[in-house]
């Protein structure tokens, strides 16, 4: 195996300086996290007040014809998505197809460093870390700078990818007598362009796979060999809800300003079938932000409590003891903290909810200390003194 390990050893006053340190990383941390929370509020009331705003003034209107009259206004059309021109790769013009939209993903042969550590603590606080580097060639779209590797010599990949990712989307696309705004075309790639029979391939150009390949041989790459792969979203039925600009559409103001509309989704939907789907993607953005921010308070807090681990190490038990605890308080601290964030964000918009809020929290932290009173030794309990004689 194409490996090698290196053992390290840290100790405790070095361990405790890089805690402190991380105490000020993990305040950042809780301020990220506090600001991400209160601003995902804000953005999915916004969001969801928009959406329900431009439900009840959206109009559908046929897409075989523009009116005038409806200029301005926000427009629901749905009808099949065309174009007239072949979008081409400009490095490689033989790849071409009648799409909305096409992607050119490129990789490149190379090698990659992968590492593992192992810690074990010692008496007095110290640690030793034994890292083990190991190597392999791998098919990365992203270059692996091997100047940073543990071990460069032998591992040496190309300093540079010589062609990068490609999107290319249609200029012209039209939905009936609607002109279809390029910036819109956010598509399904799902079809897969393949190299013509008759491709004018030079040099070490080859097809494999249904794509490009540059090297010599396809079944046996070397490092610094590419390969080039192509996607498209081919002329299909679609629905858009958007203002109506002209013969084109644009972005429709909603929450005073605050929000905009403009929607395309693929397939034949009514008016209320998008701005349901735009309903429930608004509510996975939201709680996907609301896991980011508690992560972020989660690791923030971790990070400020880890001197308590660390100065605990000094007694190996301890420190894990005192490790646990510090995760314990962390994800406590985290949740509380959330919840309120959350509630105070909603006090603004929903202030019922968010007084609900504001007692599972408070519920949250009794809790807490109720479990923390119960581990409290038996012998702990205060003793009452002998009444004194008379």
């Amino acid at each position: 195996m194409d490996s090698h390990t290196v053992v390290t050893r840290e100790s405790w006053f070095s361990r405790l300086g890089d805690a402190f340190k991380g105490i000020v990383v993990g305040l950042l941390f809780v301020i990220g996290g506090i600001v991400l929370l209160w601003w995902d509020e804000g953005r999915a009331i916004t969001t969801a007040r928009g959406l329900t705003e431009g439900a009840g003034l959206v109009i559908s209107v046929a897409a075989d014809r523009v009116e005038p009259a409806n200029e301005g206004k926000l427009a629901h059309v749905s009808g099949l998505a065309q174009t007239a021109v072949q979008l081409k790769d400009p490095d490689f013009p033989y790849m071409a197809v009648k799409a909305l939209a096409l992607r050119r993903t490129v990789e490149m042969y190379q090698w990659q460093e992968d590492k593992q550590t192992k810690e074990s603590k010692k008496a007095g606080g110290s640690v030793v870390k034994e890292t083990t580097y190991s190597y392999k060639k791998v098919w990365s779209s992203k270059l692996n700078n091997s100047a940073n590797f543990s071990q460069p010599g032998g591992h040496a990949n190309p300093g540079n990818i010589p062609y990068t990712a490609l999107d290319l989307k249609a200029k012209d696309a039209r939905l009936g007598a609607f002109r279809l705004p390029s910036s819109m075309l956010d598509l399904p790639l799902n079809e897969t362009l393949r190299v013509p029979e008759n491709a004018a391939m030079s040099g070490n150009q080859r097809s494999a796979q249904g794509g490009i390949y540059i090297g010599k041989n396809p079944d046996a790459p070397e490092v610094g060999d590419v390969r080039m792969l192509y996607s498209y979203a081919p002329e299909q039925d679609i629905s858009v809800v958007a203002r109506q600009q002209g013969d084109s559409f644009g972005p429709f103001s909603v929450s005073g300003g605050q929000r905009s509309i403009q929607m395309l989704r693929p397939g034949l939907y009514d008016a209320a079938g998008m701005f349901s789907a735009a309903q429930s993607d608004n509510n996975v953005l939201t709680w996907l932000l609301r896991l980011g921010g508690l992560v972020a308070l989660f690791a923030g807090f971790f990070l400020i409590l880890r001197p308590l681990a660390v100065v605990g190490d000094l007694l190996p038990l301890l420190g894990s003891i005192l490790g646990a605890g510090a995760g314990l308080a962390a994800l406590v601290l985290s949740l509380v903290c959330g919840l309120c964030v959350i509630a105070l964000a909603w006090l603004f918009f929903r202030p019922v909810l968010g007084v609900i809020l504001f007692v599972c929290a408070a519920a949250l932290m009794v809790g807490a200390k109720m479990l923390l009173g119960k581990r409290r030794p038996q012998g702990a309990a205060a003793v009452t003194p002998p009444a004194p004689s008379k």
